[in-house]
């Protein structure tokens, strides 16, 4: 897979500069990591409003750096293993950090990014 070149980006999309910047700064903070939460992004990348925000991940999207995928809240309100490409593919069950399992349709479905690069 090529890697993006974020200046390439910037220079298509000059009103999502800095975000571009800080979101690619964050990749850089944070190598190790394969998924990003929008909502830990926010809170890490201070000074970016949510709407530009998800347009910059978006523009990311299409251009092959990350993909869409889906993750479901334990009843405890932290992340179940397990990532989704589609939310219809959830199965009714899954377990939880103590693999007690929990029903998932009373459960949140919460949108992340896997990086693809």
């Amino acid at each position: 897979m090529s890697q993006i070149n974020f200046e390439d980006l910037a220079n298509e999309h000059p009103q999502l500069r800095r975000v571009l910047r800080k979101i690619e700064n964050w990749m850089k903070g944070h190598n190790a990591a394969h998924l990003i939460n929008p909502a830990t992004l926010t809170k890490e990348i201070r000074g970016v409003d949510t709407a530009t925000l998800a347009l910059a991940l978006t523009l990311l999207v299409e251009a092959g750096m990350l993909q869409r995928v889906y993750k479901v809240t334990t009843p405890s309100g932290v992340l179940a293993a397990g990532e989704f490409d589609d939310p219809t593919a959830i199965p009714p069950k899954l377990p939880d950090r103590f693999e007690h399992y929990f029903d998932t349709a009373e459960s949140d479905i919460i949108p992340v990014f896997r990086m693809l690069v």
